[in-house]
């Protein structure tokens, strides 16, 4: 509650951002999983239209982003849809293949226990053997065989 109070009143957009990025993983400890979407949310736009200091530190941004989303994912009733909602855009996927290639496991994992996003699911193939080489584990191996071989 003091988080958001003090982002209403705060013009520093600086200190409004950290004090979003404090209210994200506050919502999360609370399980108020529906609020911690709508912050994610918040703050992927912000992601994606703020200009940052370097672009590296817009990648770092969005993966700490589709971090935190995680709990949020695998706890929210629509979450498996969301994450792969989130995790395939093209600039969260390519900041997963440059930085973060552990997070495919659990696309991979999203992906396997929802039927209803198999278009999807071939574009991602696509994606695990571009990675195949750089990234292996047991659930991206599974899909692999599955899939590929």
């Amino acid at each position: 509650d003091y988080l958001y109070q003090y982002r209403t009143l705060c013009s520093n957009l600086e200190r409004s951002l950290s004090a979003l990025w404090g209210k994200l993983p506050s919502e999360i400890l609370m399980q108020n999983w529906d609020i911690a979407l709508e912050e994610l949310n918040r703050l992927k736009e912000i992601i994606d239209s703020k200009s940052f200091s370097s672009p590296l530190n817009q990648v770092q941004n969005r993966i700490w982003l589709m971090h935190w989303g995680l709990y949020i994912f695998f706890n929210h009733d629509n979450g498996r849809t969301l994450i792969i909602d989130l995790f395939n855009q093209d600039k969260c996927l390519n900041a997963i293949q440059t930085s973060a290639p552990h997070l495919l496991r659990y696309l991979a994992t999203a992906f396997i226990v929802n039927k209803r996003r198999r278009p999807q699911l071939k574009e991602f193939i696509k994606v695990i053997q571009q990675e195949h080489y750089s990234y292996k584990d047991p659930i991206v191996e599974f899909l692999a065989c599955v899939f590929v071989n």
